[in-house]
This record gives C-alpha cells, sequence and structure tokens, in this order.
C-alpha cells in the first residue's frame, strides 16, 4: 500500500512539472504595479513589502526563500517566489511507522514564479531575476491571501473609513495631468498633501537603462505596515528604540508615468484616506512638508564655527522669523542636514582639510604648514601657524607649553597646540598640530617642523607632561632648552596615587602644596617633603619615589634662576586654556569640522587681546598708595601685570623691615623682614648700573619686581622703575618696537 501510494505522489508531481511547462498563467494588474528587472528599493523590507502587495492583487501568495550573507551582516542576494514553488519531499514517510500524522494537504507544485533582489550598494537593492508566469490557477480577488492576512487583520478596524481630503479642485490631481519633469510631479503632490493634511512618501519605480525614471510612484506617509522585525517584537530581550506606529494601510497614492515626449502623466490616482488629517496649524510639522532653505542652511555651519551644536541652531531662526512655524524645519531636521554633511565628507576629511591649509598658504604667504603622509598615503602629522601666531612667538615664545593631552578626533589623531602667555597674562597660541602616534619619531618631526616655521629660534623654557618619548625628542632637537614639567599636572595626579585614606585628607593635600609650592629654596623642599613621606607612612610608595627623582624637573625651588619659570604655576594648562581647546576637540569632530570651529575660536580669542590693549590703552587703573613707582608701573605695565606689581607695592608698604643695611663701593645690601615667617630677604642694589636683585627670586621667576626690591627703591628715593626691573613682556608696548 505504502509503495502505491509513493507512486501515485510521484506520478502526481511529474503531471504537475508537465503542466507548468505546458499551462503559463500570466497576472493580470496595473503596469505600474508589476516588478521588473533593475527595479530599485530602499532596503529589503521594501522589496517584500511590494511583492507581497503585487502578490495580492494577482491573487498569489509569496513565501521567502533563499538569501546569502555578505561578512555575516550584509544581505548580499535574497528570493521571493510564489508559495506553490517546488514540491513537498517524502523524507520521514515510513510505512512501518504507525503514529497517526495530520494529513497536509498538497499545496506545491512547481510554480516556477519569483523574483531575485541583489544587493547595489548602501542599502539599495535592484531586482536581477524574474519569472512572472505561474503554473496554476490564481485566487480570485474576493479571496483572502494568506501573506496579506497579518496585515488585514491589522487594518480591518482602519479601512471602515474612507475620507477625502477637502482643498481647492484646482489643486487636486487627476488621472491624464502632465508634467514636465519627475522634480515637478513630487512638488506638486507634495503641495496637495500640505494643503490637505497629509504627509508624502516617495515609493518605488522603474528605470530605463539605469538612467530615466520610467514611473514612479507617490504616496501618502501611511502606506503599508510596518513589520515586526522593524517594530522589534522579534526579539523583545533585545535593545532598540521603541518606534511610533505612523502606518495604517493608507491606499492613497499616485502613479506616474514618462510618455514618449519625455514628459510624465499621472495613470492612476487614489485620492481617499483612511485616517484623519492634519489640522492646518500643525502643518508645518508634516514631514515631507518640512525642508532646509538656503537661509537656514548657512546657520548650521555658523554654530559649528561657534561649538554651540545643532542643537541650537534653530532658536535664531525662530526669534528672526517670529514664530516657529515660519521657519520650516525642526532641530531634529537640522541635527540630521548636519549629520548627512559630515557622512558625505568623511571619506575625503583629510583632503579637505589639508586643501584648507593650502588655501590659507595662497592666500598669505606668511601662513605656514607642513605635513607628512605614510606609504598607503594617510595623514600622520601636520602642523600650521598663520601669521599672528608666528609673530606672537617673537614677542611671548621666551617660554611655552606643549600639550599633547587633548582628547583624539574621530579619527584617533592627537591634538597637539603650541601655548604662551602674552602681556596680559593669557594665553595666546603660537602653532597646533596632529599627531597620528606618539612615537620619538613623530615629535622629533613636530619640534623641527615648529622651529623652521619660527625662524629656527628655540624657546628658553618648554612646559610639558611627563612622558619619556618626548624628553628624548626635546633633548634632540632642543638642546639649549630648558624643558620642564608642569608642576600643577603632578599635584592633581598625586590623589590617584597614594592611599585612598589620604584622597580627602584636607592635612596631606595641605602639607603637600605647601611643599610643592611654597618652598623656596633646595634645602626647604627636601626637608618638607621628608617630613610629610615620614609622617603619613608613604615610604613604600613607588610613583611618588619616581617624582622625587625627578624633582629637579617640577619643583619651582630648583629652577628660580631660570628665567620665567614661575610664571609655569599660574598658566600652565590653566582651566581656562582648557576649556578654550576643549571646545573644538572631542572624539565625534572631523578635521573639515574642527577647522570651522578652531578658526572661530582662535578669533575669538585674539579679540579678547584686543579689548585688553584697549583697556590698558585708554583706561586708568586705581592707585593705592602715593609713592611715585606705583604711579610708573600704572604706565608702563598693563592692567593685569599691573595688579599683580601693585600688590608687591602695598606689601612693601605696610609689612616690610628694614633689618639691617650695608653699602660697599656703589652697591647697597639691604636686609628685609617683616614676613609672617622668620625669612630675611637680601637686596643688592647697584645704583651704578640701576640693577637689583632679590634672594626671594621673584623678579627672575615672574618677571615683576618683588616688595623688598620696591622698598629698597623707595628708600633710594627713586619715583620711577629702572629699566632692568620692567620687562618688555609685561608692557603696553610689549608688541611695539
Amino acid at each position: 500500500m505504502w509503495l502505491r501510494c509513493a507512486y501515485l505522489r510521484q506520478a502526481l508531481q511529474r503531471s504537475n512539472r508537465g503542466a507548468s511547462e505546458k499551462e503559463k498563467v500570466i497576472p493580470e494588474c496595473d503596469e505600474a504595479l508589476r516588478p521588473s528587472i533593475g527595479m530599485a528599493f530602499e532596503g529589503l523590507s521594501s522589496a517584500e513589502e511590494f511583492y507581497k502587495s503585487y502578490a495580492c492583487h494577482c491573487g498569489f501568495k509569496v513565501r521567502v526563500g533563499q538569501h546569502k550573507l555578505l561578512n555575516k551582516e550584509v544581505v548580499q542576494f535574497k528570493r521571493f517566489m510564489c508559495s506553490r514553488e517546488g514540491f513537498r519531499s517524502d523524507k520521514g514517510k515510513d510505512p512501518s511507522n504507525e503514529r497517526k500524522k495530520r494529513n497536509v494537504k498538497v499545496t506545491r507544485c512547481g510554480c516556477n514564479a519569483h523574483i531575485v533582489v541583489k544587493w547595489c550598494s548602501g542599502n539599495t537593492y535592484n531586482v536581477s531575476s524574474l519569472i512572472e508566469h505561474h503554473n496554476h490557477g490564481l485566487v480570485s480577488p474576493d479571496k483572502v491571501i494568506k501573506s496579506k492576512r497579518r496585515v488585514s487583520e491589522k487594518a480591518k478596524n482602519k479601512l471602515s473609513s474612507s475620507l477625502a481630503p477637502e482643498c481647492d479642485e484646482a489643486l487636486k490631481p487627476s488621472v491624464g495631468m502632465v508634467f514636465e519633469d519627475i522634480g515637478s510631479v513630487e512638488e506638486f503632490y507634495k503641495s496637495y498633501a500640505h494643503h490637505c493634511g497629509f504627509s508624502v512618501r516617495v515609493g518605488q519605480r522603474k528605470l530605463l537603462n539605469n538612467e530615466v525614471v520610467q514611473w514612479k510612484r507617490f504616496m501618502c506617509s501611511r502606506e503599508g505596515f510596518r513589520s515586526d522585525k522593524c517594530m522589534g517584537v522579534d526579539d523583545p530581550s533585545r535593545k532598540r528604540k521603541v518606534r511610533k506606529v505612523t502606518r495604517c494601510g493608507c491606499d492613497a497614492r499616485i502613479i506616474v508615468k514618462r510618455c514618449t515626449d519625455n514628459k510624465y502623466k499621472i495613470t492612476s490616482w487614489i485620492e481617499h484616506h483612511n485616517h484623519g488629517f492634519v489640522p492646518p496649524d500643525k502643518c508645518h510639522l508634516i514631514r515631507s512638508n518640512r525642508q532646509l532653505s538656503d537661509k537656514v542652511k548657512p546657520t548650521v555651519s555658523t554654530h559649528c564655527k561657534a561649538s554651540s551644536g545643532t542643537s541650537q541652531a534653530n532658536k535664531p531662526d525662530h526669534v528672526s522669523e517670529g514664530r516657529s512655524d515660519n521657519v520650516g524645519c525642526t532641530k531634529r531636521d537640522l541635527q540630521k542636514y548636519h549629520h548627512d554633511l559630515c557622512s558625505k565628507i568623511k571619506n575625503e576629511d583629510a583632503q579637505i582639510f589639508v586643501a584648507q591649509l593650502c588655501r590659507k598658504q595662497q592666500e598669505d604667504s606668511a601662513f605656514f604648514f607642513d605635513c607628512d603622509v605614510d606609504d598607503q598615503g594617510m595623514l600622520v602629522h601636520v602642523f600650521w601657524a598663520d601669521a599672528t601666531s608666528r609673530k606672537n612667538y617673537i614677542y611671548f615664545g621666551d617660554i611655552l607649553t606643549f600639550d599633547s593631552t587633548n582628547t583624539m578626533n574621530q579619527h584617533g589623531m592627537i591634538f597637539a597646540p603650541f601655548t604662551g602667555t602674552n602681556h596680559h597674562l593669557q594665553s595666546v597660541l603660537f602653532g597646533a598640530a596632529f599627531l597620528a602616534d606618539e612615537k620619538i619619531e613623530s615629535y622629533a618631526w613636530l619640534f623641527q617642523t615648529f622651529l623652521r616655521a619660527m625662524g629656527g629660534v628655540s624657546p628658553k623654557t618648554i612646559v610639558t607632561r611627563e612622558n619619556d618619548r618626548m624628553k628624548a625628542a626635546i633633548s634632540n632637537v632642543l638642546p639649549a632648552t630648558s624643558h620642564r614639567l608642569c608642576m600643577l599636572e603632578m599635584l592633581e595626579r598625586m590623589p590617584e596615587k597614594v592611599e585612598p585614606s589620604l584622597r580627602n585628607n584636607p592635612l596631606f593635600q595641605t602639607r603637600m602644596n605647601e611643599c610643592v609650592l611654597g618652598s623656596e629654596t633646595v634645602f626647604e623642599f627636601e626637608s618638607k617633603w621628608e617630613s610629610i613621606i615620614s609622617d603619613f607612612g608613604l615610604q613604600g610608595n613607588q610613583w611618588l619615589a619616581e617624582r622625587y627623582s625627578t624633582r629637579e624637573r617640577w619643583i619651582l625651588a630648583y629652577s628660580r634662576d631660570t628665567h620665567l619659570s614661575g610664571i609655569i604655576r599660574s598658566t600652565a594648562w590653566s582651566k581656562s586654556a582648557k576649556s578654550f581647546f576643549n571646545c573644538f576637540i572631542n572624539q565625534k569632530l572631523s578635521l573639515a569640522e574642527f577647522w570651522l570651529r578652531f578658526e572661530s575660536a582662535l578669533e575669538c580669542q585674539r579679540q579678547e587681546e584686543s579689548n585688553a590693549d584697549h583697556t590698558s590703552a585708554y583706561a586708568t587703573p586705581q592707585l593705592i598708595t602715593s609713592w611715585g613707582l606705583e604711579k610708573h608701573g600704572s604706565v608702563v605695565f598693563t592692567h593685569e601685570v599691573f595688579e599683580r606689581f601693585q600688590e608687591e607695592i602695598v606689601a612693601a608698604r605696610d609689612h616690610r623691615v628694614v633689618e639691617d643695611m650695608a653699602q660697599t663701593e656703589g652697591v647697597k645690601t639691604v636686609a628685609i623682614g617683616g614676613d609672617d615667617s622668620d625669612k630675611v630677604r637680601e637686596v643688592r642694589w647697584d645704583a651704578v648700573t640701576m640693577t637689583a636683585n632679590c634672594s626671594c627670586k621673584l623678579f627672575e621667576s615672574v618677571g615683576i619686581s618683588c616688595r623688598h626690591i620696591n622698598l629698597v627703591l623707595r628708600s633710594s628715593k627713586l619715583n620711577e622703575l629702572p629699566s632692568s626691573c620692567v620687562l618688555k613682556r609685561w608692557q603696553k608696548s610689549a608688541k611695539f618696537g
């Protein structure tokens, strides 16, 4: 009996195969709904939705077939076919098995109707294979198709209502309406949708020779339904963005077809919707109505330059237009525009950045830049300095700070600026660079390039973070430069390197600050350091032991004779300088976007210097004493430096006492006390050469005459500071002469 059944099944399959070769049933439907070779879709879900819609109109069911993955991520091709394709196998049909099974009806008959879509680029798929005819009859339209049954159940409550939009008859589309091009069709239908209160989505199209659009579909944005995969219900455990349900199976649409005169004519129009419409006062929020005008687009670039981001870009537009509905776009639209723009330039980011630098150099011969690429043509080093930065180095380049700790950009390159301090105690930029790595060779290339940009003049002092590779490069390229480490960085890192019980210990922090920042002599520092290590049980702390071994490079007591080493304490990597760079440095920025922000921020920094110049030139600071030295200082020093000098004048008047005085061969030696401590300062004043020096070393380290020198000058009946006590870099005329 089993053999007889198997024989009959095989005979039936052979009979069906024979029928498939003779009987070819071609579905009848609107030509605009038929698939064709070369038809393009935005994503696989669009292709599946289209073919199921076509199957529903024709009267057959769809089954999803094989697919091939590229790199286990991108679907290279996928097959959608008639549900009656192939035959059921006899696998598992064992006559000796007496287990009763459900009698499965034979539904497959070897039908070959199918489409195959192939991945092109991005998220685009084209129909690469199509068999249209079937070898079986098709279901009549009044029957329900399984592949569309879920949609019908989901939409049955929404399809019960049919609404026709109300608008002027002249604005309505009609079958036979002719347009010059596809763009005119889209503009007309979106204008019609705007007046009616619905949004438009661009649907399928067919290309002729992969260039000319043969026909195209424009539909209501609420057409169709989201698949369960898109809504994230296929895997509840997977975290996905919750998407709002906006589609309800609306059929409203128009289809335009290309005519022989290259114009486009509406061949199909469904006017009725199955949902309500947006009221007129909310029409500006409809997605297809929103667009960035030529007036709004520049604001994105403007806010990038200002480092305020696109989230703030639409606020000025709301103010200028009076109402938000007059702007024509939302904050989200601006963010999407900015994201799309960044995506377009991503692969050419370095070329755009270097082209900007080349253009700057062509416009200004004093603009300096150099770059280096690897064997693959990838940018690895780039340095630039404009004319103003190079000029500032001439006046204030005696001491500079170099920082390579700034956040990397989206390419993983390190931003490394050269900065200094101007005559207003403001941070000033000498040059900047991007480095792909922190190798000794990279630092050496950068320092050599910096020297070429600055005419071969080395700084007297350079301050950096602690880095052995940087140290090696500086010793090779800048052997005559004093290399100092930032003491503030050491103090910031110290809480991480000690026991947790000491991190928030105010006594430990106070004593360590006094030791590092308050020690004036080597003996004083070493005594305080040994006392701290002993009192807090830090003998086994390896990090502190290593810092002590390099104390000559970062403790001020070892470098008080070093030119202007004291200003490092107050200016190196200050919070204001850090915030300045952080405005245009983060891991999300491209090089092109960085340049926009960098130029704008640099211009703001220089404007602050101009404002300070103006204030110092045309405003007079208030005097506290009657001393002529103070008045002279207010004339020659900038206001910011004068405030520091005025503190020394007031201290000389109120808290200093001459304890001893001796004079030999025109040189006066004065011992001055009066401090809170028992320290006695010794001042040597040469009336012949008009030079003075003090044991506190304030002038050598900061460049401002100390209270002890000022007291001696006052006792010598001087009403003006001698030229030896006034550094050119602190004067109002620092950039003149």
